[in-house]
């Protein structure tokens, strides 16, 4: 429920504004416009018939924004969680990867002062998280932010790098928003013009009700993978020109299911084999096909000794597989078998390049590349802490908080400055899975693929869009826990709150305090990073980026060599 004191508003209808994407309606003649000319026309009867008003998820989940000529209005390789359809006015994607210097981040995240840093260790601490009341129901989506610009005559541009004009009606950012991933092109305005965003909760909550809709954005995501191609390892120093030939030549798969996590914990809690609930993508011995490049998700890489498949590495984005037996191939007649099986950990996005194109293209450009490096295996480790790491999950972690429990003295440090550093409450419990002497504490992993995020109905924990660390805005916030619920780690938990003067926020519907939802958000705002990393003081605390192979092996071997 909405959070109200005695002062506030009672009524469910102006409650329901504290969540909505934007405080101003959606005009009539925008709705009408799009039922008949945007994308959303395929959606739009069939959401009707199942009982479902486009309408009124628009007036939501959606805002109309205007941009001026030469704003940025979408940067590669941020974060975001809407979709943008055009409704006036001309906007382009940029395509040339020569092109994004132009698009590049000028202000970095905005932190404390060491000053106010030092006097959080002096004040009084509350046993909940306050929120101003005059926060808590602003409603952060309302304003759009301070738009950046493209330092550079639009038209010259145009005529030096390669676009691609985003016609009116059409969709762009679903990548991204559907996927929990980065975005895969900037786009701006190429004159002055309104587009209408629609956040991923209406968006999802549309598809839900349209499979026509749902298809067409699966195929577009197909056909716009190659927007991505020059972020992989192997293909960077491709041409813009031949990425797109691999892109119209190559199949694009997606296996697992999104929606993993729901019954992972009772899962964990069973006997039975993790391995055989994955989804095989890559059968060892079968025939290699192509060149497979993961794109999203993470995928484990295992070898049959026997009757027992043991796993000899994982793949997250941006790895590939099936090197070996294609440069093996290109140097034989006969074609070599795949040497391991690879297993979809939760739900993947993947291409595969044919071999013959990838002799053609590909192969040429491999004398530049360090092969060991492109991270087709990161077995380093043991199989044992491999099946641990994997079987739990954990390999989602980019920010893995890991303890070396040698040197650990259970002193707590890591925990009173974490609760000093968030107003009396600590953002992680010192406990957790456990191999050997080292333990993985409960604390946020800020995932690669967050599906804490799917469930949120107001968009509070999201990406920052810099980083790509998971966040909660707490003024969005409803409490409702479904982040707690999607969270499979149990890393997500909710706390009451007080308002600014101290007292209690009582939901009046409920007469019960009203929680919210509060985890590890990493010292965002400190100017000397997590805090618990830096107040051990046995450096028994560490945090783990599982797509860098050879930090985890340092780690690793440290606390259990």
């Amino acid at each position: 429920m909405c959070p109200v004191t005695g002062s506030d508003m009672n009524d469910s209808e102006e409650n329901s504004r504290d969540y909505r994407f934007s405080n101003e309606a959606i005009p009539r003649e925008v709705l009408d416009w799009a039922r008949f000319n945007s994308v959303l026309s395929i959606a739009w009867d069939e959401c009707e018939s199942r009982g479902k008003s486009i309408e009124s998820i628009l007036q939501m989940d959606a805002r109309v924004i205007e941009y001026q000529k030469a704003d940025i209005i979408i940067r590669k390789g941020d974060y975001g969680g809407s979709v943008l359809i055009p409704i006036e006015g001309e906007i382009r994607a940029n395509l040339d990867e020569s092109g994004e210097k132009f698009f590049l981040r000028k202000n970095v995240t905005r932190r404390r002062s060491w000053l106010s840093a030092l006097k959080q260790f002096f004040r009084w601490q509350t046993p909940v998280e306050r929120i101003s009341s005059d926060s808590s129901n602003r409603n952060l989506y309302s304003e759009k932010s301070r738009v950046p610009r493209l330092d550079i005559n639009i038209e010259e541009y145009m005529t030096k790098y390669l676009t691609r004009r985003i016609g009116l009606g059409e969709i762009c950012g679903e990548i991204a928003a559907l996927r929990r991933s980065p975005r895969t092109a900037s786009v701006f305005a190429e004159t002055d013009c309104k587009v209408l965003e629609i956040r991923w909760q209406g968006i999802r909550e549309i598809l839900k009700n349209s499979k026509e809709l749902s298809y067409y954005l699966e195929d577009l995501i197909g056909d716009r993978r190659h927007q991505i191609f020059s972020g992989m390892k192997v293909l960077t120093n491709l041409p813009e020109s031949v990425q797109r030939t691999l892109s119209a030549r190559s199949i694009f798969e997606r296996w697992g299911s999104d929606h993993w996590n729901r019954h992972f914990r009772k899962i964990m809690q069973s006997k039975s084999s993790m391995i055989d609930r994955e989804a095989v993508v890559l059968q060892q011995g079968h025939h290699m096909d192509g060149l497979y490049v993961l794109l999203s998700g993470f995928a484990r890489v295992t070898n049959k000794e026997g009757s027992e498949e043991k796993t000899v590495g994982y793949l997250r984005p941006g790895d590939v597989y099936g090197l070996k037996e294609l440069l093996k191939d290109s140097k034989s007649s006969v074609s070599s078998p795949a040497l391991r099986s690879i297993r979809a950990v939760g739900a993947i996005d993947l291409v595969v390049i044919p071999s013959n194109d990838f002799v053609e293209y590909v192969l040429p450009e491999l004398k530049n590349l360090d092969i060991d490096q492109l991270g087709s295996e990161k077995g380093l480790i043991s199989t044992e802490l491999l099946n641990f790491f994997l079987d739990r999950r954990i390999v989602n972690g980019n920010q893995t908080m890991v303890i070396d429990l040698n040197r650990c003295t259970d002193c707590d440090d890591c925990v009173k400055a974490c609760a000093v550093t968030h107003d009396g409450n600590p953002r992680f419990i010192r406990e957790g899975y456990r191999h050997a002497k080292l333990m993985v504490a409960t604390a946020c992993m800020h995932c690669i693929d967050p599906v804490c995020l799917i469930g949120c109905p107001t968009g509070a924990i999201h990406r920052e869009h810099t980083t790509g660390n998971v966040v909660i805005t707490r003024s969005e916030c409803i409490g409702c826990a479904s982040c707690v619920e999607s969270c499979p780690y149990d890393n997500i938990r909710t706390v009451e709150v007080q308002d600014a003067n101290g007292e209690p926020v009582i939901d009046l519907e409920t007469g019960k305090p009203v929680l919210k939802a509060t985890k590890c958000d990493l010292c965002i705002d400190q100017p000397s990073g997590p805090a618990c990393v830096n107040a051990c003081p046995h450096d028994a605390l560490h945090r783990i980026n599982f797509s860098d192979a050879s930090g985890v092996s340092s780690i690793v071997e440290r606390i259990t060599g």
